[in-house]
């Protein structure tokens, strides 16, 4: 954790709740082709990720001293992504991701280094832009969260180490443009059943970045309202990816198919993780079985067209 930025003292829950979280399960089921130093490698990054994104979520980050902080750790941040060196005054935080990009740099070439370089700086002014509507108690429009939240989600990075294990000395299968199409299809896909999952959670933290929040501001709906046009949302999206997947099949690319199988994995390991983990789980939850039980739905008519 980034010194100056968490409590020095722990009682437990903290790491109660990390242990809870089950990241490493995480990495497994949206990496399940990746070799034993691959799949070690990813979670590092997924735990990574999830330490910032709490350090960002933390009521603290309303506080000027805080925020002054976060800020500069973000800039650091941004930094050591585009390769600069680590020095003494580096927190712990730092140092992991200097250690995850050394790590990766063994195996990518500079076309998937510096794309990772920038997904993580998008990534970071996405959350920067976040922080900033929360303290001011606004919610985006639609449109404005349509584009913002792809990059607070920070799949468009663990996409790439995904492509990075296909074969990280390649890069014309990431620089197809309907693949990339498929990438926008796929976070989509992830944010959404994030939103819908982690609605409770984002509403004790008063954050507004959330589908469901956004469509029942911007429409008038009911919560249930709301959450059943954000399930339609998430279906209709899964259904445009399988369309487009199968129109870029015929292409032949094997190594454009083998990405594209990863996006898919992205999006299924994402749907079973939230089945077992305790991260979004804060009192009661009246939508979950909702949400889960239309994801696994959709899920369940893809599977049963690709193989009937």
């Amino acid at each position: 954790m980034a010194a100056g930025l968490v409590d020095a003292v722990d009682d437990g829950h903290k790491y109660k709740r990390f242990v809870s979280a089950r990241f490493p399960w995480l990495a497994a089921r949206s990496y399940p082709t990746v070799d034993a130093s691959q799949l070690e490698l990813i979670s590092d990054w997924i735990t990574f990720l999830f330490f910032y994104d709490d350090m960002c979520d933390t009521q603290a980050a309303t506080d000027p001293a805080y925020l002054q902080k976060l800020v500069a750790r973000e800039d650091r941040l941004v930094a050591l992504a585009f390769g600069a060196e680590l020095c003494e005054t580096d927190s712990p935080l730092d140092r992991a991701l200097a250690d995850i990009l050394a790590r990766v740099a063994a195996r990518a070439n500079s076309f998937w280094q510096q794309r990772l370089a920038t997904h993580i700086q998008e990534y970071i002014e996405g959350c920067r832009w976040e922080r900033i509507i929360r303290a001011q108690g606004q919610i985006p429009r639609l449109a404005t969260y349509s584009r913002l939240r792809l990059l607070i989600s920070a799949v468009f990075p663990c996409f790439d180490f995904a492509g990075i294990c296909i074969d990280g000395q390649r890069s014309d299968f990431a620089r197809s443009i309907h693949v990339q199409q498929l990438e926008v299809m796929a976070n989509n896909y992830i944010c959404w059943v994030n939103d819908i999952y982690g609605l409770d959670k984002e509403i004790g933290e008063k954050t507004t970045s959330n589908l469901v929040i956004v469509l029942a501001n911007q429409h008038r709906l009911t919560w249930d309202q709301a959450i059943d046009q954000a399930i339609e949302m998430c279906n209709a999206e899964l259904e445009a990816f399988v369309e487009l997947e199968l129109q870029l099949e015929q292409l032949g690319d094997p190594d454009c198919q083998a990405y594209v199988r990863a996006l898919e994995a992205w999006m299924r390991g994402n749907l079973d993780w939230y089945s077992e983990t305790h991260r979004y789980q804060g009192g009661e939850r009246p939508t979950e079985q909702v949400g889960e039980q239309a994801g696994w739905s959709a899920w369940t008519s893809w599977q049963q067209g690709a193989t009937g």
